[in-house]
């Protein structure tokens, strides 16, 4: 099968500019998945650089570099971009749509994400936390991946779908193909099975439409008043699907694990809890510092970026965790201050794609350590971590994190 979006074989990069990185592979005796990003700037690598890993893609380490890769879309295109290539992909809508294509969907999905669409979820959003986290609260400990940190945004996700909770094991499974797998076989698999989901799922809107988002997103209309194309929606609920689910698990993890080795911080969110803004301040640096996601982009043609030559359908890796301890941006990175008053991060990206789900996401993390906090204040990590659980890919994280108390 000839590969229309696969990238050009690297003679056209230099041979100072290629670095042996796999940005899947987490060394032995790892213990934090983002060093394998952060190890990069220690080695003194170039900032911009080429690996010829997972069908060879560049990588961008400064932030400047990486809101340009956000930003210019005349250049880099958010359209067919999977690291490895893969064919055929979806053209997710509209996350895989460039300008000004991008704003018919855009504008569709916007309005169910507002700051006060997001509010009016905090009654659910709370009632889930609050029953999730009574059922072991009581037990001691728990893995906070498996006990929590899937479930509750999965769950979030089914509720606002319109789907029953049990069908949770089998979304969980599906995520964790998409996000983790390399082999060819495998992905291609996954995505005719998360597709086959969403057909079942929207043609019984169609039919039966509710007040849900996937309702809405096939009930509504074009500028003729027609629906949209079947595929535009099919494309559109994938999006949604892997969109919100394994970041905010993640990003989950790593601020429990965080507050989990750190008595001073959970202190300082205790004392926060009926101050909703400083709360919601010190969250922001911890998703500053905890960014998980490293976002993929594609060149739209030959051209010269930096001085380097670039070819049509290269690949290029955006790191936020990176760009988000980039010492030209923020003060002392390294450091979490969670009163941080200037804080540009761009763990949502930046641009025409920033991520729209960005309130809900920070509303889920936000209630869930409020809940958490209010049935277990004190808790750390257990002693009998389970060595492994850690990955890199797409979205780093981990695979149990063991908390007692």
């Amino acid at each position: 099968m000839t590969l229309q979006w696969s990238p050009s074989p690297p003679d056209h990069v230099p041979a100072e500019l290629i670095v042996d990185f796999d940005f899947f592979q987490a060394p032995e005796g790892l213990n934090d998945p983002v060093q394998i990003w952060h190890d990069l700037v220690r080695r003194g690598v170039p900032p911009i650089f080429y690996t010829p890993r997972n069908g060879g893609h560049w990588v961008f380490l400064k932030y400047s570099d990486i809101v340009e890769g956000y930003r210019n879309h005349e250049i880099f295109s958010t359209y067919q971009t999977p690291i490895p290539p893969i064919e055929p992909f979806p053209v997710m809508q509209p996350q895989g749509v460039d300008p000004p294509e991008h704003n018919v969907f855009r504008k569709l999905l916007a309005p169910m994400f507002t700051p006060l669409a997001v509010r009016r979820m905090t009654e659910g959003l709370q009632h889930r936390a609050q029953t999730m986290i009574s059922s072991f609260a009581d037990k001691g400990g728990c893995d906070f991946i498996a006990d929590y940190a899937s479930r509750f945004p999965t769950g979030t996700f089914l509720d606002l779908f319109g789907l029953p909770e049990e069908r949770l094991p089998e979304f969980l499974a599906l995520s964790e193909v998409f996000f983790r797998s390399t082999d060819p076989d495998a992905r291609a698999q996954n995505l005719n099975d998360i597709y086959a989901v969403l057909e079942e799922l929207f043609r019984e809107k169609d039919r039966n439409p509710g007040s849900d988002i996937a309702s809405a997103i096939v009930t509504a209309r074009d500028e003729n008043g027609q629906q949209h194309p079947w595929q535009d929606i099919l494309n559109c609920g994938f999006l949604l699907f892997v969109a919100g689910l394994d970041t905010v698990t993640n990003t989950m993890a790593y601020v429990w694990r965080y507050l989990a080795s750190t008595p001073q911080a959970r202190a300082e969110f205790r004392d926060r809890l009926d101050d909703p803004t400083a709360f919601q301040l010190a969250i922001e640096e911890l998703m500053r510092i905890n960014a998980v996601s490293n976002i993929y982009r594609r060149v739209t043609h030959d051209c010269e970026y930096k001085g380097i030559q670039f070819r049509r359908n290269d690949r290029v890796i955006l790191s936020n965790t990176l760009a988000n301890r980039d010492p030209s941006v923020f003060e002392d990175p390294q450091t979490i201050n969670l009163d941080r008053q200037v804080n540009n991060h761009v763990t949502f990206g930046v641009g025409p794609h920033r991520c729209m789900g960005s309130h809900l996401a920070k509303r889920e993390i936000m209630i869930s350590l409020q809940e958490w906090l209010r049935q277990i204040p004190d808790f750390e990590l257990a002693e009998d971590q389970e060595q492994g659980s850690i990955f890199g890919g797409s979205v780093m994280g981990f695979t149990s994190l063991k908390l007692r108390w």
